[in-house]
C-alpha cells in the first residue's frame, strides 16, 4: 500500500511541475548560410532539413490536434500551458518556413516535399478521430524532446553547426524541452487511453523514421556535390550511431504505464540554455 501511495505521488509530482513556457519571437538571417551548415558535411546537413521540411506542417498539425479539445481541459495551470505551447510551436513554424525558403533559394528541389506534408496531414484530419490525433501529437513530442535534449547535452554536435543557424536549432530544442509535458498531459486529462497511446507510438516511430530516411537520402542523391563525400557520410553515420544508442532507452520509456514526460529532467539543462540564448 505505501509503494501504491509513493508511485501515485510521484506521478501527481510529474503533472504538477510545469517548467517554465515562453512565447519568443527570434529573428534569424540565412542569406549567409552555406549549403552543409554542419560542419562541412552533407549527410548531417541534409538530414537537418529534411527534419525542417516537416516542421511547418507537422507543428501547425500540434497545434490542431491539442486544440479540439483544449474545452474539456479543466485544470487552469495546463490550460496557461497550453496556451504557451501554441504560441511556441507557432513561432516553430514560422522560423522553419524561413529556414526552408533558403533550402529552395539554394537549388533544393523542397517545394514537392512541403505540399505532399501539407497533404499528408490533411488526410490525417480527416480520417482520425481527436484521441488519435493527440496521441499522434504526443508520440512526436517525445520523439523531438529527446532528440532536442540530446542536441543541448552534445557540445561535439551544437558547435559544428554554423553559427547562422545553431540559434534556430538550439532555440527550437530549448522549447521543445519547456513545453514536452503539454500535449501529453492534455491527452492524459482527456482521454487516458493507454493502449492507443502505445499503439500510437509503434506506428509513429514507423512513419517518422522511414520518412525522415525518405527525405534525407533523397536530398543526398539529388546533391551532385555531396553524393560522393563518403568520408563525410561515414562521419555522420557514426555520429548517428552513436546518438540512437544513446537515444534507445528513453525512447522506450515511452511504452511504461507510468510513463510521463518529466521524469527525463531537463530543468538545469533548460535552465543554463534560457542563460546562453536569452541572457539579455
Amino acid at each position: 500500500m505505501q509503494n501504491t501511495i509513493e508511485k501515485l505521488d510521484l506521478q501527481a509530482a510529474h503533472h504538477t511541475r510545469h517548467p517554465h513556457i515562453t512565447v519568443r519571437r527570434p529573428e534569424f538571417n540565412f542569406n549567409q548560410l552555406p549549403k552543409y551548415y554542419f560542419n562541412d558535411n552533407p549527410l548531417m546537413s541534409h538530414l537537418l532539413t529534411a527534419l525542417s521540411l516537416t516542421f511547418p506542417t507537422g507543428e501547425r498539425f500540434f497545434v490542431h490536434s491539442v486544440r479540439n479539445v483544449r474545452d474539456q481541459v479543466k485544470s487552469k495551470s495546463l490550460q496557461a500551458d497550453v496556451s504557451a505551447f501554441i504560441g511556441q510551436e507557432a513561432m516553430h513554424s514560422h522560423a522553419h518556413e524561413g529556414f526552408n525558403d533558403f533550402a529552395q533559394r539554394i537549388g533544393l528541389n523542397v517545394q514537392p516535399v512541403l505540399d505532399n506534408e501539407a497533404k499528408n496531414t490533411e488526410r490525417l484530419k480527416e480520417i482520425l478521430n481527436h484521441k488519435q490525433q493527440l496521441a499522434i501529437t504526443c508520440a512526436l513530442e517525445h520523439f523531438t524532446a529527446i532528440i532536442a535534449q540530446y542536441l543541448l547535452e552534445h557540445e561535439e554536435l551544437h558547435s559544428q553547426l554554423h553559427p547562422d543557424v545553431a540559434q534556430l536549432w538550439l532555440w527550437h530544442a530549448l522549447e521543445e524541452t519547456e513545453h514536452k509535458a503539454v500535449a501529453f498531459d492534455v491527452y492524459k486529462e482527456v482521454f487516458n487511453d493507454e493502449a492507443v497511446r502505445k499503439q500510437i507510438m509503434r506506428i509513429v516511430t514507423t512513419s517518422f523514421l522511414s520518412r525522415i530516411s525518405f527525405l534525407t537520402i533523397k536530398l543526398v542523391i539529388t546533391d551532385k556535390k555531396g553524393r560522393t563525400q563518403w568520408k563525410q557520410h561515414w562521419q555522420a553515420l557514426q555520429k548517428l550511431s552513436d546518438a540512437v544508442k544513446a537515444l534507445l532507452p528513453v525512447y522506450l520509456d515511452y511504452y511504461k504505464t507510468d510513463f510521463h514526460p518529466n521524469q527525463h529532467d531537463s530543468t538545469a539543462l533548460t535552465d543554463e540554455w534560457r542563460g546562453v540564448l536569452f541572457a539579455n
